[in-house]
């Protein structure tokens, strides 16, 4: 091998290790291009429905541990919830509400929660009792439809305005603005969260019940002093059954859906 062949070889093979990383770095742009085109894409409807029946199935899963739903309940139902979580791509969270009477014993509702793993409510939410199942539609900025037991229930507007099924407005639950903030001093977390802490329900010209807005917890603490979770609702008076199970629904969405949102990424 002549000199200059020698010194093209030798060129080559240092040259080698940097080709390498070349293609290593665009390989993992490639592959950073194509996780964000696919979250940003709107799924199809088979990717939909695949992604439904799995929630019913941890839905489905869940239920054994609920208490037989009456009436009561819904005064009874609590802001607090026990969940597992995984928010990689999407949260998702599954789990269940408990009552107020009897914490620890079979709860009222079970619920899967999958959104988008940001910040703002953008995704799925299906919740279920023994005798009801719900399941909302949330696209942020426009509306939260509802369905209740496979049909069209209603909506919520971006403003709180209480559609019907037909699109028809009937009331307003108008959730307080702010967003709760997390910060750290030494080994010690904390959260602060001004907000409103329950609101006004009205329904065909009537203040129904208000609904809480507990504040975001810090989940997978350990505090010296238990948390007195307040009921999820305050009844005005006996609700009709429509106007049962739009509290219900709205109490739902509240703590299984925001609540827990909220607590999960202010952790």
């Amino acid at each position: 091998m002549n000199p200059e062949s020698s010194q093209l070889f030798t060129n080559l093979l240092c040259m080698l290790p940097f080709c390498f990383v070349g293609l290593f770095m665009l390989g993992g742009l490639g592959l950073l291009m194509w996780l964000f085109n696919k979250k940003q894409r709107p799924k199809s409807q088979a990717e939909l429905d695949a992604e439904e029946a799995k929630m019913r199935a941890v839905v489905d899963g869940l239920t054994a541990k609920l208490r037989p739903w009456t009436p009561e309940a819904l005064s009874d139902l609590s802001t607090d919830w026990d969940a597992s979580w995984s928010k990689f791509r999407r949260l998702n969270v599954k789990g269940t509400l408990p009552g107020l009477s009897e914490p620890k014993e079979g709860h009222w509702v079970a619920f899967n929660l999958n959104v988008r793993a940001a910040g703002l409510l953008d995704g799925r939410l299906l919740a279920k009792t023994t005798a009801q199942t719900f399941f909302y539609r949330i696209v942020p900025r426009k509306e939260i439809t509802i369905q209740v037991d496979g049909a069209l229930w209603g909506s919520v507007q971006p403003d709180g305005t209480l559609l019907d099924a037909e699109g028809q407005p009937i009331g307003d639950a108008r959730r307080p603005d702010g967003t709760p903030f997390a910060f750290s001093m030494g080994n010690i977390s904390h959260i602060r969260d001004k907000r409103q802490r329950d609101y006004p329900i009205t329904l065909r010209g009537r203040v129904i019940a208000r609904l809480a807005n507990p504040s975001a917890q810090l989940v997978n603490a350990i505090s010296l002093k238990k948390r007195q979770y307040p009921p999820a609702l305050t009844l005005n008076d006996s609700p009709s059954e429509e106007e049962a199970t739009w509290l219900l629904a709205l109490a739902i969405l509240q703590v299984a859906g925001y609540n827990t949102q909220e607590s999960i990424f202010a952790h």
